[in-house]
Order: structure tokens, then sequence, then C-alpha cells
């Protein structure tokens, strides 16, 4: 009796080991079918680039975001500025350029570049700790424009240089402007921007307080003036005033001016006088 009773004992003892084995060797094989599942679905996802302001791959979102600078409006920032060392990639130009004591780089889509020629190129978008895959280097900071033209083969022709800029000034007259009927009176800023259809091609008279001037670029001075309540008109004269300044302008008043590159204005007072 006794032995049938340990005989009985030993067999439930194997049973229940043999049954605990099982459970382990179909637990470890769950656990290795979703370690493969997991294995496969990590080299499925799909790769996501996060643009953000310290880049670390440059050639796949440098396309999309050149193409946001082309929206910009050149009236935000006019740069005149010399190449002093260019670096091709496959699709883009990398340039180190001066700005009368500034030193930078821009990256546009991969075009000619002449060392030592003047270029313009208007905004431009601020990246920085930029890095480059093909030159396996970092930019500390690198502007992405949408495009640059050689002062050379701009209709503006040549930016005068510092040393003749005042003189260039009270040599520079209107042109193209004896033909211009003018409208007789004052138009505010805001009816301007409002109907300036009305007024394409005549000349007209305004007057705001400057807010922002850039001189000598394309062989121009270049204005922002305001009306105090924000309304903002681009003037281009050969006379001279500073930031700050209230002014009366008389010049012609041309609509969807293109200068080319990507320097687009809808509204645009061009050859003005300046009467304080």
């Amino acid at each position: 009796m006794f032995e049938v009773e340990a005989e009985s004992a030993l067999l439930k003892t194997n049973f229940f080991h043999t049954f605990v084995t099982q459970i382990k060797k179909m637990a470890n094989r769950i656990n290795f079918i979703l370690l493969i599942f997991l294995i496969l679905s990590c080299d499925s996802k799909p790769k996501v680039i996060v643009a953000d302001a310290n880049s670390r791959d440059t050639e796949a979102p440098l396309n999309t975001e050149v193409a946001k600078v082309e929206s910009e409006s050149i009236a935000d920032d006019l740069h005149q500025v010399v190449a002093q060392e260019i670096l091709n990639t496959d699709k883009y130009t990398y340039v180190n350029v001066t700005e009368k004591s500034d030193k930078f780089w821009i990256a546009v889509s991969k075009q000619k570049i002449e060392k030592g020629h003047t270029y313009y190129f208007r905004g431009g978008l601020r990246k920085e700790n930029f890095y480059s895959k093909e030159f396996d280097r970092t930019f500390d900071v690198v502007y992405l424009v949408s495009s640059i033209i050689d002062s050379e083969a701009h209709p503006g022709g040549q930016i005068a240089s510092p040393t003749t800029a005042t003189a260039s000034m009270s040599e520079s007259k209107p042109t193209n402007t004896s033909d211009a009927k003018s409208t007789g009176k004052e138009i505010a800023i805001k009816e301007i921007l409002a109907n300036g259809s009305a007024y394409k091609g005549k000349k007209i008279q305004v007057s705001g307080e400057c807010v922002k001037a850039n001189y000598q670029i394309m062989n121009r001075n270049w204005y922002h003036i305001q009306d105090g309540q924000k309304n903002d008109l681009t003037v281009t004269s050969a006379d001279q005033i500073k930031v700050g300044d209230k002014a009366s302008f008389e010049g012609v008043l041309a609509i969807d001016k293109d200068f080319g590159a990507g320097y687009r204005y809808k509204v645009i007072l061009e050859e003005a006088r300046v009467s304080k």
C-alpha cells in the first residue's frame, strides 16, 4: 500500500515537472516570436526627418526650406555680398560671403558662382549647427536662400562702391518719368496699398516716416515709409534720408514690379524725389 502511494506521488511530481517544462518552452517560443515581430516592425517603420534649429541632415529638408524662402518679401531684407569661397554638392552650392564687415555662409540651388564677384540676394532662412554629409562638416550658421544673382547680370547694374556712393547719389537722376502724368495731390499710403492699380504708371505724391533704409543697392536707395498705422510702402530714390525722417516723395507707382531673381513687389514707388 505504501509503495502504491509513493509511486502515485512520484507520477504526480513527474507530471507537474513535465507540465512546467512545457509551459516554459511555450513561453520561450512566444517570446522569440514576439522578438522577431518587434525587429521586423522596427525595420519597417518610416524614417522621419525632424527639422529643427540643430539640423543634422541637410539635403532632404534643404530643398523644402529653400522653397519656403521664395515666398518671403524682398522688402524685408536686401543683401549685397561678395563670394569668397564656393563649395558644390550634387544639388546645392554653399558660398562663404562677406557683407561689409560680416562673413557667413549661404546655401542656394546649385549654380555657377564666381569667386570675388558681387551678388544680390533677399531674405534667407537662418539655420544653426547645419550639418552637411557631403563635406562632413557643421556650419555654425548658414542662410538658406531661394536665389542669388550676379550684380553684372542684374538689370539694376553694378552697385556703387562705398567710396562713390555719395557722388552716385548726387549725380543720379530719375529716368523714364517724363511721360508719367501727375495726380496733382498727395495719396495716402493706405489708399495706394488698397487701390494701387488705379495709380499704375502715374506720378504720385506720398508722405510718411522712414522706418528702414538700404543705401546704394542696385544703384538706388531703398526706403520703407509708414503712415503711423503700420501701412508700409517701399520707395526707391537717388536722394538720401535716414531712418526716423519724415519726408514727402514724388515718384512713379509700379505694380507687380519684378527685378528678377525673386526681387518682386506688388506695389513700389520708383525714382522718387524727396522733399522733407
